[in-house]
This record gives structure tokens, C-alpha cells and sequence, in this order.
């Protein structure tokens, strides 16, 4: 068994070639290595029970030899893969499991595929151009560039990635070497392995907007190691959603985009007297200024999708209706069009691999390293932070439906961070608890988020006045003013239902 620890970048094909020009590429280059071709074939059951368990089984043929491996489920931060590896020879076009010498990965497949039989789901072919590189601080890795196709029944895909596999050294100085290529190159962090790829292009999988999922804490973990595991989780959230974005293909993508920047802006406020890194203060600024990239169509998407349609339903033929959708729709597609320039950008890329080399190193470290004599255990710091997080709200929210729209919205900021805090923190207490304490914030938070929209909507309808829709401006603005009063009506009960809840920690 090795483990295998490797950086995944994809690139575009027309840039590869400049990349393998590059003297920073020469300048580090300990030996080339000849170039192959790998053609792999992925097997699994008809269930594919071993892809959901994390399990990959491949055959791969290479200069006349045939290689069986299997890679179990390991951990991804922020584009750095490492996962445990088992290879070993085996005779042409067949399965050996005997071959390897780990009892307890023959008894995990034979476990997981109960008695079911192994086939083809999908083949990789790529050509791999290799060189072994010494990086600055020592550090040794395999560089190499995959160019090819993954092939599933009548369906292909490209490959056009780049692999810096460790050899010997520090993985930080892969992030290192990612970040000055791409002061020339435009890469980008990968986050999913060529067989993830190649499953989802088999079995058809649709891609779609990405919630965020728990993060896996325990109350063995220390304040740093539960920071890392939320801050993984959040920025898994974030690079899920980024594609879709990018393609235009649903204004989801860029609202989840958008939760998972809020939500790692949350976990480093929560965790900030833990977490003294010189990076901290770039982070922070990016996802401020990449937030701010996506406000804006997020504002204008919510008013062409949820706050004029049942307007317009109302008084379909209007022809001012139309007309200020027509202008919006307009603002909306270049707001749009910047925020996935943003996206595309290397500005972006560059706070990714700042992010990923910044998770790396916390994660590496092997207690919280702020001077204590004692380490805080997870809980303990959970309780406090949600104490502070619940404390700040109630004193925000007093008196919440006398409030302007201005302090409703601060109150709105403070229920979502305490949400927030309660999603990362939940599954260290009881389920049954901080479930119906996470749904009543939830109601509160809607309301406001309601009213907070309502509140931006006359400034939207500046963009579109004109001395023709006067009648429609007015009709819109009666009805989500109209609205606006009904919800109101509603805060106090939903902020009452909150305040009733019982605390979960």
C-alpha cells in the first residue's frame, strides 16, 4: 500500500504547451520522464456499490503490462487529494485479488461487493508527459500533464489536467508551485479525480445546484481540527457550484456559490482567536470582494424570479410589467456576466489555492497553538460561541417589528450567522434538539430575508423607470409594499417561536 498525496489542476488544452514551456518549469526540473500512454478501465458492480463507498478498481494496461489498483475513500482539502493506494501486477484483462497481501482490504471488497460480480463502467485514455521536479524547499514531486479522453459507452469527455504527485517533502510547496504557474498560465484547482468523472459521465448523473453539507466534527477534536473540517466543508460548497455558475445554467448555482462564502466568512469570524495566520487577512478580503462580485445578480434574480412574477401574474398583459422585466433582464445578464468573469478569474483561483494551502497547514498542526497550558476541547468552544452568536441577536432584535429596514437587516445578519453556527456545531449535541432550534431561526430568518427584499426593490425599479411605466413602478411597489405589511405581521410571531426555543447545547 502507498498513500498517494497529489495536487489536481486542470488546464486548457490550448494552454498546455505553454505550460511545458516554461522556464519556472525548467528551472526545477530534475529529469524528464518518457512520455505513455494509459488506458484504464474502472470496473464495478451493477449497484455500484464500491463507487459509494468511495472504492475505485481500475485495470490499467501499460507498455505491454497489466496493473490492478484499487484506491479506498481518503480526504480532500481544497484540491490537495490523498487517499491510500494498492497496485500490483496481475494477467492480462483479469481481476487477482489474491495477489494482495492486505487481509483487511480483501475482506472490505469482498463486504462491500457480496458475492456481485465486477464489470466495465467506463475507460480513461490519456496520453501522460512526465517530469520529476525539486522544488525550492527541497521538496520533491512528480509533475505531470494528462491529455486524453474518458469514454463511457457512446459518451467521451476531455482530460486536460495537470497532477503534482508528492515524492518526498512538503505538500504546502505544491500549493506553492501552483500558485507561480499560475502567474503565467490560467490553472485551476481540480476537485474531482478522474473516476469521479468518469462515473458521473456512466451512470448520467445531472449535475445541479449544491447545498452545503455537515461537516464531520466530533467531540474529541480539537477548536483548530474542527475549524478545518467546517472550513473544508464550506469550501467544498463553493468549488461544487463554481461550473455551473460559469455555464449560466441555473441561478442556483450562483446562490450556493454565494451561501458558501457567507457560511466560511461565518466559521473564520467564529474561530478568529484561533486562528493567527498571516493569510487570514488576504482571505478574508478575497471572499469580501468576491461576495461582493455576486450581490448584485443574486439582488436582480431574486426580483425577476420571485418578487415580479406574481405582478405580472396578476396583470400579464401590462405592457409596463414587461417592460421593466425587459430592462431588469437586461441588467441582470450583465451583472451576470461579471460575476462569472469573477469566477473565471485568476484573482479567484489564487484565493482557492490560498484557501487550500491555508487549510493544509491548520490541519497539519497537531494541537491548537495559541499559548494555552490546556487545550479547549470542541464543545466547550461551541457552547461559548453560540452563546455569544444567540446574545448578540436577541439584543439586535428587541423590539424587532418597530424596527427600519436598515436594523432589520442587521438583525437578519446576526440570525444567519447564529444558523449558521448552529448547522457547523449541531452534531456534536442531541439531533433531536438543535433540529426544531435550527427550523425556528430558519422562519425568522425567512421573514426577514423577505422584508430585506422588499427593501432593495425600490432601488432596482430606479434602473428601470422611465416616464412610460410610471403606472407600472407604482403597481409594483404598492404590491410589494402590500406584501412587505403582511410579513410583518408575521415577525413577531416567528421572533416570539424563536425565542421559545429551547437551546440545543
Amino acid at each position: 500500500m502507498t498513500s498517494e498525496i497529489e495536487l489536481k489542476l486542470n488546464i486548457a488544452e490550448r494552454d498546455v504547451w505553454r505550460l511545458l514551456r516554461l522556464p519556472l518549469l525548467r528551472s526545477v526540473t530534475l529529469k524528464k520522464l518518457p512520455s505513455r500512454r494509459l488506458i484504464n478501465t474502472y470496473y464495478d458492480a451493477a449497484d455500484y456499490c464500491l463507487r459509494d463507498r468511495g472504492i475505485a478498481v481500475r485495470l490499467r494496461q501499460v507498455r505491454g503490462k497489466w496493473l490492478q489498483t484499487i484506491k479506498t475513500e481518503g480526504r480532500v482539502i481544497a484540491g490537495l487529494h490523498e487517499r491510500p493506494e494498492w497496485e500490483s501486477e496481475t494477467m492480462a484483462n483479469t481481476f487477482d485479488f489474491r495477489r494482495m497481501e492486505d487481509e483487511k482490504l480483501k475482506a472490505l471488497l469482498e463486504k462491500t461487493l457480496n458475492g456481485a460480480e465486477l464489470q466495465p463502467v467506463f475507460a480513461t485514455d490519456f496520453t501522460r508527459l512526465s517530469r520529476v521536479l525539486r522544488l525550492p524547499d527541497g521538496t520533491q514531486c512528480e509533475f505531470s500533464v494528462d491529455r486524453g479522453k474518458i469514454i463511457a459507452g457512446e459518451i467521451e469527455a476531455p482530460i486536460n489536467e495537470v497532477e503534482l504527485e508528492m515524492i518526498d517533502g512538503d505538500p504546502l510547496a505544491l500549493f506553492g508551485f501552483a500558485r507561480r504557474l499560475l502567474e503565467h498560465v490560467p490553472v485551476k484547482l481540480a476537485h474531482k479525480s478522474k473516476a469521479q468523472r468518469g462515473f458521473a459521465l456512466a451512470i448520467g448523473e445531472v449535475a445541479k445546484p449544491i447545498k452545503a453539507t455537515q461537516a464531520m466534527l466530533d467531540k474529541d477534536m480539537t477548536v483548530q481540527q474542527g475549524f478545518v473540517a467546517i472550513a473544508t466543508a464550506c469550501s467544498q460548497q463553493l468549488a461544487a457550484n463554481e461550473s455551473g455558475l460559469v455555464a449560466g445554467e441555473d441561478s442556483e448555482y450562483l446562490h450556493q456559490l454565494r451561501v458558501a462564502i457567507r457560511r466560511l466568512r461565518t466559521a473564520i469570524r467564529l474561530f478568529s482567536d484561533f486562528l493567527d495566520s498571516e493569510k487570514l487577512a488576504f482571505i478574508v478580503e478575497e471572499l469580501r470582494w468576491l461576495d461582493g462580485q455576486l450581490g448584485t445578480t443574486r439582488d436582480l434574480d431574486v426580483f425577476l424570479e420571485e418578487t415580479l412574477p406574481p405582478v405580472i401574474a396578476v396583470w400579464p398583459t401590462h405592457t409596463g410589467l414587461a417592460q421593466i422585466r425587459a430592462r431588469i433582464s437586461l441588467r441582470r445578464d450583465a451583472a451576470n456576466t461579471a460575476s462569472q468573469a469573477a469566477v473565471r478569474s485568476i484573482r479567484y483561483q489564487r484565493l482557492q489555492l490560498e484557501i487550500g494551502a491555508w487549510l493544509v497547514e491548520l490541519a497539519r498542526q497537531k494541537r491548537d497553538d495559541q499559548g494555552e497550558t490546556e487545550v479547549i476541547p470542541l464543545a466547550d468552544f461551541a457552547r461559548e460561541a453560540l452563546k455569544r452568536q444567540r446574545k448578540q441577536l436577541i439584543r439586535r432584535a428587541e423590539h424587532l417589528h418597530e424596527l427600519a429596514a436598515e436594523e432589520r437587516h442587521r438583525v437578519r445578519i446576526s440570525g444567519k450567522r447564529l444558523r449558521y453556527a448552529a448547522e457547523f456545531f449541531s452534531p456534536l449535541f442531541s439531533v433531536k434538539r438543535s433540529k426544531p432550534y435550527i427550523q425556528g431561526l430558519a422562519n425568522l430568518q425567512a421573514i426577514l430575508g423577505v422584508l430585506n427584499d422588499a427593501a432593495t426593490t425600490n432601488a432596482i425599479l430606479s434602473q428601470a423607470a422611465d416616464e412610460n411605466n410610471g403606472e407600472a413602478l407604482a403597481m409594483v411597489q404598492a404590491w410589494v409594499l402590500g406584501a412587505g405589511q403582511g410579513h410583518v405581521a408575521h415577525l413577531r410571531q416567528a421572533h416570539n417561536g424563536f425565542l421559545l426555543q429551547q437551546t440545543f447545547w
